[in-house]
């Protein structure tokens, strides 16, 4: 009677405690809920692992066409601070998502029918809150994969010899048929049991290890597997809605049947579930007896190599959903955007009302209508680099999230480059002018190849050498781009180009207000060149010597 009554108590104990953890995780999922729901209209603040930013650069890689299609090189990526806006913009709660919103953004696109479809789910997720809510939190279940990147992991994958585990699968064999021998027939079976046992257990922690960094990569695929099957409980709206890619997703997984059979032999998927402590300790005997883990993996590492193009089938299709909602996320949080219009045929075209770069806090909103390039003239720090960026990023946001930081927003499908953030290339041995040469040149390879009109940003064209040669290269090299149909917009401190190129492109010009010792920026995009020069008047705006001013503009007057 006793034992009774203490095995209840027992039974009672463990009840409350996976009741209490049961309740625990509701709570935090509420939680949770609720944070994403605040977060909507803000810039994310998301953490990334050190180094991420870096190895995410291989999931572009992946995906339709990718050998084929346009991508955003990584001299513009990084001229335009892309990382600061992806990273601003990215809700997303799965390496999956993490990675198909990154892929998108460097990959524009130049078909209607693919931008359509994409805002025909954001447009499914702003008006369903609840959908966009349980789909982040299911893939927040999937989790991140730290530094590198899922596809990173499929390479490493490559790396690794596969082993049928033949002799492993024969010495179990024999170890269990002596085990039964010495028990039934004679003790002398039980000394080959022994040394077999022990060898087994002695080979067992070298072949653990060499496979042990692995388990990542398996344990994500087994998670993004199981994932699947919560298309279940989200909402007949979201089935209908992503019925097609649904059904692709789940006859890919279909593929994986073998691949999560019997998987817990290799994996710990109840790692701090109360009650499976015993179980753990047994299978972990039994691994170090039999090798069961081993060939398990073994047996899954054939399936990945041999099913790779589905399992990132599955990724790229759960990945895009969440991409989605990030999308959605940013929408809210711009300042204002608009859906863009494209034409695909006629004059280059680039237009925008209340145009403004996305990350500028209170920005200052400029419209334009271009059908040939812009010449940018004005001081610094009056506009010019950051109405550069907001040009191209608006036009990169358009072929990629369909979404444009405007008013409206008119333009042909472009293929984007940029020159404008560039370092002396000390590694290389390199000077600042050999490196925008270099830069330059590779806009110019860009405009010859077929596809798309190039749209260019160019920052001080050429300001790595000497005034004379600098204005007449840079004229020629704009002429070039204009003739060869490149939509240009470049900046420039030599007011003598508005004069060379005012048959090739339009004045603009941005300025200041130097009033005594106060400067102002209206950061105004306006029409005509620059009508003078006003760097000195900066210095003494900035509280410099009144003496060494007056000789500064002395000497100015004398060029």
């Amino acid at each position: 009677m006793e034992y009774i009554a203490f095995l209840t108590v027992i039974i009672l104990i463990v009840m409350v405690i996976m009741l209490t953890g049961m309740m625990d995780e509701k709570r935090s999922k509420q939680m949770l809920r609720e944070k994403l729901k605040k977060q909507y209209g803000q810039y994310s603040e998301k953490k990334y692992a050190d180094g991420r930013l870096e190895s995410i650069v291989s999931a572009v890689r992946y995906g339709e066409n990718a050998k084929e299609a346009f991508v955003i090189d990584d001299i513009t990526w990084n001229d335009l601070e892309m990382d600061r806006l992806f990273t601003s913009i990215d809700y997303t709660r799965s390496a999956a998502g993490e990675e198909a919103l990154y892929r998108w953004l460097r990959m524009p696109v130049f078909e209607e029918e693919v931008l359509n479809l994409r805002e025909r789910h954001f447009r499914f997720f702003e008006d369903h809150e609840k959908d966009r809510l349980n789909y982040l939190l299911f893939m927040g279940d999937v989790g991140r994969t730290g530094k590198y990147s899922v596809y990173d992991y499929l390479d490493y994958l490559d790396a690794l010899k596969e082993n049928n585990c033949f002799f492993t699968k024969l010495l179990d064999a024999v170890i269990i048929i002596c085990l039964i021998l010495g028990l039934a027939v004679h003790a002398y079976f039980f000394i080959p049991f022994v040394v077999m046992l022990a060898y087994h257990c002695f080979t067992y922690t070298k072949q653990k290890k060499e496979i042990e960094p692995y388990l990542t990569t398996f344990s994500y695929f087994i998670r993004i597997l199981d994932s699947v099957k919560k298309f279940d409980g989200m909402s007949r709206e979201f089935k209908e809605e992503f019925s097609k890619e649904i059904e692709e997703i789940e006859k890919e997984k279909a593929e994986f049947n073998s691949f999560k059979r019997l998987s817990f032999l290799a994996m710990d998927h109840n790692a701090g579930t109360v009650g499976m402590e015993l179980s753990r300790l047994i299978l972990a005997y039994l691994n170090l007896i039999f090798h069961l883990d081993l060939i398990k993996l073994y047996s899954m590492l054939h399936v990945v190599k041999e099913k790779k193009n589905f399992l990132i089938g599955i990724l790229l299709g759960m990945g895009e959903i969440e991409a989605c909602i990030s999308v959605v996320y940013a929408r809210a949080a711009f300042d204002e955007y608009t859906i863009p219009r494209f034409v695909e045929k006629g004059k280059r075209l680039y237009e925008a009302e209340d145009l403004f770069h996305p990350l500028i806090e209170h920005p200052v909103k400029n419209s334009l209508h271009q059908i040939r390039g812009m010449l940018l003239t004005g001081s610094n720090a009056s506009g010019k680099s950051t109405f550069l960026k907001a040009v191209a990023i608006n036009a990169l946001l358009a072929q990629t999230i369909h979404t444009a930081c405007a008013k409206s927003y008119k333009s042909n499908y472009f293929r984007i480059y940029s020159s404008m953030a560039l370092r002396d290339s000390l590694l290389q041995g390199e000077s600042y002018f050999i490196v925008e040469i270099k830069s330059i040149k590779r806009i110019f390879d860009g405009v010859e190849e077929e596809g798309a009109p190039v749209l260019c940003t160019i920052d001080e064209v050429l300001r790595g050498t000497n005034t004379a040669e600098r204005i007449g290269a840079s004229t020629e090299l704009l002429k070039a781009l204009a003739r060869k149909g490149a939509l240009c917009f470049a900046a420039t401190h030599d007011l003598e180009l508005t004069t060379l190129l005012e048959r090739e492109m339009d004045n603009y010009h941005f300025e200041e207000m130097v009033e005594g010792a106060d400067i102002t920026f209206p950061y105004v995009l306006t029409k005509g060149g620059a009508k003078g020069r006003n760097a000195i008047k900066l210095l003494k705006a900035f509280g410099f010597e009144e003496e060494l001013v007056e000789k500064a503009e002395k000497l100015a007057g004398g060029f």
